[in-house]
């Protein structure tokens, strides 16, 4: 078995993109003429007639954000949500120059990265496995950099089970992106970034109406750089490109059809960690941290991953009446993925050479997802009543297959020598196939009484699961899973003033854990309960936003690697009993001052897992702070400025709590400049190049968190 091919050339899109982003004039890039009186019309229609289905940023002062989308699939207000919910909006998107969306979700309180994978966080303490853009499930497994930010309006952090709308994935939250889409009036951007370690980068943005009846959008991104996850190891690289069309046909002024496509091709170097694990394991851990060069990686140059994406949106939203909104959509999309990686396999006794081993994995997933949502706005008596309704059927086909080899001799990790041409002794450890559906019907009633001071909320959700999976190594074919669970919800707000809010909510998760282990054992639900209580605020016209509450978290039969190593690679996992997660966290977004912004995040979190253990990569305390001010006026006028502070306390680094990364504090900070359509910005990350370990697979595997990055950005509007 040879490994893949070495990369290929920079794709033509790249000079398509980089040619004229700068140097044609509006006229030529838009090829439109202002939009017509009807075009502005449907506008307005648009924001009246579906904003159920619609959430916009008009009310939004700085990095304050008064709506969401994601909590019940329609727009609600925040401050009368009964759960706690973040809104990172297209200021802070745009200000912080995110290069994977961890660079700004680290600016919620409660949220970590997981493992080494751009969207692989975890909220309050528990993996979100599953991936959600608008709503709706949207895979996106192993990608090396996560989901592009600039594809996205704005990112929303639901904390907590939030399984009424979205099922399983859900138990210590949600995080749902939020895409851009065609708007009814002709605008865009178009920028080249530059940076260390071989940043490149353009984007390219545009949306117009065609005439009365239609509006497009195109996103496109082209990234190319020395870096995988933030650190230049020695032999890192990557590659990526994506397009996204969009098309929105207006068919009267209460109906509309939007379709979009989304293309997405990576591909980079794989390393799995930066740092080796020496013997002997004992409480508190010694690993190479220092000894090691900072570039250092125990994968080969050989190694690398390649992604493919084809995914496809279809919605037909209608306000049948003024009162009632329907929406039938659908979603598909094709996940490709293949990569040759490189592990450790143990340390010898020396505590210098390093047994290796070598994995070929070709992974397909594809899913799709029909829904019908309906949102009916009722009155009766005294009492307003919002009644949300959805009824959603899921598939999902996962296909993979991994060949496993060694790789001799031992790597010297003080004078590392790659030698490795090819797999030896190859064995296939994975070959299996699992088809999985769930259909579900969800019912919930938001209730005001009083105007809005006494909001109740109640729901119920019904899920019917069915998998089946084949595994051609071990010949265990046409295993069965199958069942069916109720889940509920409760929540009450109260609003002793109209910009202030105290909220209750008890709510169920429920995760059907389609698949089986290469024995053709399966897993049963995993099922969780969570109870919480805030206040939230939205004083002074939205200037002072922010949540602050208390959570209790029981999840039981969790799904996990088997501690087994030699039976986690062949792919086999376990559940555990419970898991107990009790946290404060706090999130306030201040806007004061003209042209003044600060944002403040903090959170405890005690995690007790049956074995009494803390889960690895979940900082027990986080704080976090970030801050800008605009000139408006005088010889600085266009100017910003502005930067954060971002600190995760200890957190265990493997399942048995030996090893402990300590506490680490990073320093981010950016400048922008604003004149005659142009934007120039400056922005640094790890300023103070701090070298630490963010995040581990188990005691031999770490990664070092991103290091110094200095981006210099030119954008132009049109």
């Amino acid at each position: 078995m040879q490994m893949p091919c070495s990369p290929v050339s920079r794709p033509v899109l790249a000079t398509g993109l980089l040619a004229g982003v700068l140097l044609l004039p509006a006229t030529v890039l838009s090829g439109q003429t202002a939009p017509t009186r009807s075009a502005t019309a449907a506008s307005a229609g648009e924001i009246v007639q579906l904003r159920e289905f619609t959430v916009s940023d008009e009310k939004d002062l700085g990095y304050a954000t008064t709506n969401a989308i994601g909590v019940t699939r329609t727009n609600t207000a925040l401050i009368d949500t009964p759960q706690a919910v973040t809104v990172i909006n297209q200021e802070f998107l745009r200000d912080a120059g995110a290069g994977e969306l961890y660079d700004v979700l680290k600016y919620v309180s409660g949220v970590s990265i997981e493992s080494n994978v751009g969207d692989s966080v975890m909220i309050r303490g528990y993996t979100v496995r599953g991936q959600y853009t608008d709503g709706f499930a949207d895979t996106q497994t192993q990608s090396q950099a996560g989901a592009e930010p600039f594809l996205f309006e704005r990112l929303e952090v639901l904390k907590g089970p939030s399984a009424l709308v979205y099922g399983s994935h859900a138990a210590g939250g949600v995080l749902n992106r939020v895409r851009k889409s065609p708007l009814w009036k002709a605008g865009g951007t178009g920028a080249v970034t530059l940076g260390n370690h071989a940043q490149r980068k353009a984007e390219f943005d545009y949306t117009a109406p065609l005439n009365d009846q239609f509006a497009y959008r195109l996103v496109a991104v082209y990234r190319e750089e020395d870096l995988t996850n933030g650190i230049e190891t020695r032999h890192s690289w990557f590659k990526r490109w994506n397009v996204d069309p969009m098309v929105t046909w207006r068919l009267s002024q209460n109906t509309q059809v939007k379709v979009l496509g989304e293309f997405l091709h990576e591909e980079g170097f794989k390393h799995f960690g930066d740092n080796a694990q020496l013997q002997p394991f004992v409480a508190g851990g010694a690993t190479t941290f220092g000894r090691l060069p900072k570039d250092f990686t125990f994968s080969d140059p050989l190694a690398r991953s390649d992604n493919d994406k084809q995914a496809f949106f279809a919605a037909l939203e209608s306000a049948i009446t003024p009162d009632w909104s329907i929406r039938l959509a659908g979603f598909a999309n094709q996940w490709d993925h293949e990569v040759t990686d490189v592990l450790p396999s143990g340390m010898q006794a020396n505590n210098r050479l390093m047994g290796r081993t070598a994995r070929f994995i070709s992974n397909y997933d594809s899913d799709y997802t029909v829904a019908l949502d309906s949102v009916y706005n009722l009155r009766v008596g005294s009492s307003d009543h919002k009644i949300l309704a959805i009824g959603q059927y899921f598939s999902s086909d996962n296909d993979t297959t991994t060949i496993t080899g060694d790789i001799p001799p031992a790597l010297d990790i003080f004078n590392p020598v790659y030698t490795f041409t090819g797999l030896v002794n190859p064995r296939r450890t994975t070959n299996n196939n699992s088809v999985g559906t769930n259909k579900s019907f969800s019912v919930q009633d938001h209730v005001k009484f009083f105007g809005e001071k006494v909001q109740l909320v109640g729901g119920a959700r019904y899920d019917s699961y069915r998998s089946h999976t084949d595994n051609r190594l071990t010949g265990v074919f046409g295993t069965r899973n199958s069942g069916d669970n109720w889940t509920y919800k409760f929540g009450a707000v109260g609003k002793p003033a109209k910009a202030f809010s105290i909220f209750y909510n008890y709510a169920e998760t429920y995760n059907a854990n389609f698949g089986a282990n290469p024995d053709g054992s399966t897993f049963v639900p995993s099922t969780g309960i969570v109870k919480e209580v805030g206040v939230k605020s939205a004083l002074r016209e939205g200037r002072i936003t922010g949540t602050l509450s208390y959570f209790d978290l029981q999840l039981q039969q969790i799904v996990g690697l088997d501690p087994d190593p030699a039976r986690a690679s062949a792919g086999f996992r376990v559940q555990q009993d419970r898991q107990i997660t009790k946290g404060i966290e706090a999130d306030v977004v201040l806007n004061l001052l003209a042209g003044w912004d600060l944002t403040l995040a903090a959170s405890t979190i005690d995690i007790t897992l049956t074995t009494k253990l803390l889960p690895r990569n979940t900082p027990e305390k986080t704080a976090s702070a970030w801050s800008r001010y605009k000139f408006s006026s005088g010889v600085l006028k266009g100017l910003t400025v502005g930067g954060g502070w971002n600190w995760q306390g200890r957190a265990a680094a493997e399942p048995a709590n030996q090893i402990f990364f300590p506490s680490v504090g990073t320093v981010d900070a950016f400048v922008q400049y604003a004149w005659k359509g142009y934007r120039i910005s400056l922005n640094g990350s790890n300023i103070t190049d701090e070298w630490y370990l963010k995040r581990s697979a188990n005691r031999n595997i770490f990664w070092a968190g991103p290091e110094r990055l200095i981006k210099f950005k030119v954008a132009r509007s049109f």
